[in-house]
Formats: structure tokens, C-alpha cells, sequence
């Protein structure tokens, strides 16, 4: 039911292929070692920012393929499985669905600040929910409203001091490589940041969308590992 979207528009997506990342963040790498893949940058129209996240992934994959068709493709999946009205994806259960009808090895993983994110990325990037900022980084201020499909490529350490001023001991954070369908910049972002966000996920903003039940299981605490065998 609802009302499903209009295919005939012929969408224009936008492919940012070239690595681009804001200044803070290529500091922070250059301070510390890192791994990231390259990822192209899908851009989403409206609520798709799980299919351009995904047709992001394809395009790594089979760099071959035509951006735009792939993105269209996986709309039109999306909508005719039933798990999508409007191009939103609001479980991880159906970007699942929609990463097996892209023929990609892939599973839900449970995730927490403790994940041993090099492990994961070894092979593979990530996909998964967080709430967004205004500014598109992590929050905990809309309890999902403002849920968003994130890509996790790469990983680094925040070296600094923990302490008072007298005793401060060395620290490291674990922050990951991540970009997302509204922006053609690569970020980089705390991981316990993105974990209490994805946490937060518990209703969804009002509107046409198909929306699970129970929410917050589908979301909180699990992302989608993609693997990738030749990047």
C-alpha cells in the first residue's frame, strides 16, 4: 500500500569518482597510519540514500557498469520487493534483500564500540544506519528522524591524552573512513560516535515510507558487510 514512486521521472544521479576528503580529515590521516578503498560517490535524490550508498558499492566492484542504470535498477528492486515506497531502505534486513539481488556476498553483522573494525574492512566495506546531524555527522538528538545509510571504507587512529592535568596518559580512538549520499566529500569519523547514533535509531520520520515494525531491531546494533574481493 501507499503510493510508490514515480520511475517515469528519469532520475538524474550524480557519480563523484575522484577521492575528495575535508581538510581536518586528510591532517588527521597524514598523522596517523590508515586504510581506506576508493570508493565512487553515488549522490541520492529524495529519501535513496541506502540505494546510492549501495550503487556506490557496485560501481567499485565492476567499474564497467553505468552508474546511473545500476541506481535506477536497484530502485526498481526495491519498490517491486515491497520493502521500499520511495526509495528509503529502513532495515538492514531489506538493504540485505537488495544486496542479493545485486549478486554481492554480503551478511548482518552485529556491531558495538568494541567491533574489531580492521577485521571486518579486510575484505569488505560496511553499510549501516545512523541518526544525522544537521551538519550529516552522528547525533543522538532526532531518535532516527533524521536516519541515514552510511559506507565505512577505511579506518585510523586519534592519537591524544586522557587525564588530568597533572597525569595524562596516551590514548587512541578508533575512527573510520566513511562517505554517504549527501555529500561528494569523504569523511572521517569517530566509531563510538557512529555506534551511540546507530543505537539511537528508534522511529522513523513522517511519511510514505515502508517502515518495519519493531524499528530499533532492525537497525540498532547491525550493519551490512559487503565483501570485495579484487579492491
Amino acid at each position: 500500500t501507499g503510493t510508490k514512486f514515480n520511475l517515469s521521472r528519469g532520475m538524474t544521479w550524480r557519480l563523484h569518482a575522484e577521492v575528495d576528503y575535508q581538510k581536518r580529515d586528510v591532517e588527521l590521516a597524514q598523522r596517523s597510519p590508515y586504510f581506506t578503498r576508493h570508493i565512487p560517490v553515488v549522490l541520492q535524490h529524495g529519501p535513496t540514500c541506502g540505494i546510492a550508498a549501495l550503487a556506490s558499492v557496485i560501481i567499485a566492484a565492476n567499474p564497467s557498469a553505468d552508474f546511473a542504470s545500476t541506481a535506477n535498477n536497484l530502485l526498481s528492486a526495491a519498490i517491486s520487493m515491497g520493502i521500499s515506497n520511495q526509495g528509503e531502505l529502513m532495515s538492514v534486513w531489506y538493504m540485505s534483500k537488495l544486496v542479493e539481488y545485486a549478486s554481492l556476498e554480503h551478511s548482518v553483522v552485529e556491531i558495538t564500540p568494541e567491533t574489531d573494525i580492521p577485521l571486518q574492512l579486510r575484505d569488505s566495506v560496511l553499510l549501516l544506519i545512523y541518526d544525522k546531524d544537521k551538519n550529516n555527522e552522528p547525533t543522538m538528538r532526532y531518535n532516527g528522524e533524521h536516519a541515514h545509510w552510511l559506507l565505512v571504507t577505511g579506518y585510523t587512529h586519534k592519537e591524544g591524552r586522557t587525564g588530568s592535568r597533572n597525569k595524562k596518559t596516551p590514548s587512541s580512538e578508533l575512527h573510520v573512513f566513511v562517505q554517504h549520499g549527501k555529500s561528494r566529500l569523504r569523511q572521517v569519523w569517530s566509531w563510538n560516535e557512529i555506534c551511540k547514533s546507530n543505537q539511537n535509531v528508534k522511529k522513523a520520520k513522517q511519511g510514505d515510507y515502508v517502515v518495519p515494525d519493531d524499528l530499533e531491531s532492525h537497525v540498532a546494533g547491525k550493519m551490512v558487510k559487503v565483501r570485495l574481493k579484487d579492491l
